[in-house]
C-alpha cells in the first residue's frame, strides 16, 4: 500500500483574518504548481468536529498514469467554507500518455474544526478542471451543521421509523456509522456500517428523540453547549451536546441521515 503523505497545514494569517462568505467561484488560493484535484477517501468519518482529513490527490493533466509529487496542501478558512488546494509538481517538457493518473493518499491536519462550513476543492473554483468529470457541481462535502442553532426543536418521530446515525464525539462505545430501526418508539435493530463497531446492542443506541433530550439536558446545564441543525422537513440532521464546557470526553455528536417513516 502506498504510504500516506501527512501535512499539518499552517495557514498564512491573511487567509484567516477578515474572511467572509464568498461566492462559489471566488478563488482565494491561486495555483502554485500543476493542477490536481482531490476527493475524500473516508467521507463517512468527516463531521463538523473534524480537524483531520484523508484525501486522495490526482493530477489533472496527462502524465503517463502517475500523479507524482504532491505539493504541501494550502487551506483558506472562510465563514461558510474551507477551501483546500492540492497542487502537484510540474513535469518536465515532453509528451505523456493520457491514461488515468493514480491517486495519492494525503493526510491533512486543519487548524480549525469544520463546523458549519463546507469543504471545497480550490481546483474546481476556476481553471482547467472546472466543468470536467472530476469537478461535479457542489462542494466535496456539505456540513450537516449548516444553519445550526442552540435551540432544541420540539420534534417528535412516529413510533416506527428508521435512520442512519454517525456518532463521533466523547468516550463511548457508539462510535462510527449505524443503520437504526425504531419500532414502537424504541430501537429494535442496529446494523453497523463499515466504520461502525460490531456487537452494538439496540439499547446502546439513542433514538433521535433521545438525542434531542441529551441536547436539552446539556442546554440546561451550567456552561453547557448545544448545536442542532434540521433539514427542510424539520428532521434533525446534526445534534451536538456538551454538558460541561471544559469537561473531557463528555460531549456527544450525531450526524443523522436517511430518515424514513414507517
Amino acid at each position: 500500500m502506498r504510504p500516506f503523505l501527512r501535512y499539518a497545514v499552517l495557514v498564512p494569517l491573511a487567509l484567516v483574518v477578515g474572511c467572509s462568505a464568498s461566492s462559489p467561484g471566488t478563488q482565494p488560493l491561486p495555483a502554485e504548481g500543476a493542477v490536481a484535484t482531490w476527493e475524500l477517501l473516508e467521507p463517512d468519518t468527516v463531521n463538523p468536529t473534524s480537524q483531520h482529513l484523508l484525501i486522495g490527490v490526482t493530477r489533472l493533466g496527462c502524465a503517463g498514469g502517475v500523479t507524482g509529487e504532491v505539493l504541501k496542501p494550502r487551506v483558506a478558512y472562510e465563514d461558510d467554507r474551507v477551501i483546500i488546494r492540492t497542487d502537484v509538481a510540474r513535469l518536465p517538457p515532453g509528451a505523456s500518455t493520457c491514461q488515468g493518473n493514480d491517486t495519492v493518499p494525503v493526510e491533512v491536519d486543519l487548524d480549525e474544526s469544520l463546523g458549519a462550513r463546507d469543504l471545497v476543492d480550490a481546483a474546481c473554483l476556476e481553471g482547467e478542471a472546472v466543468g470536467t468529470a472530476v469537478c461535479p457541481a457542489g462542494p466535496r462535502w456539505s456540513s450537516p451543521a449548516r444553519g445550526a442553532t442552540d435551540e432544541v426543536p420540539d420534534w417528535a418521530a412516529p413510533a416506527d421509523h428508521s435512520f442512519t446515525v454517525h456518532s463521533w464525539c466523547g468516550e463511548r462505545s457508539l462510535i462510527g456509522g449505524y443503520g437504526v430501526t425504531v419500532r414502537g418508539g424504541a430501537v429494535a435493530e442496529v446494523t453497523a456500517h463499515d466504520d461502525g463497531r460490531t456487537g452494538i446492542a439496540p439499547d446502546q443506541v439513542p433514538t433521535i428523540s433521545q438525542m434531542l433530550e441529551e441536547a436539552r439536558a446539556a442546554a440546561a446545564a451550567d456552561g453547557g453547549r448545544v448545536e442542532v441543525a434540521v433539514d427542510g422537513a424539520g428532521v434533525p440532521r446534526w445534534v451536538f451536546a456538551d454538558p460541561v464546557e471544559h469537561g473531557v470526553d463528555d460531549e456527544s455528536c450525531y450526524v443523522i441521515s436517511g430518515y424514513r417513516e414507517g
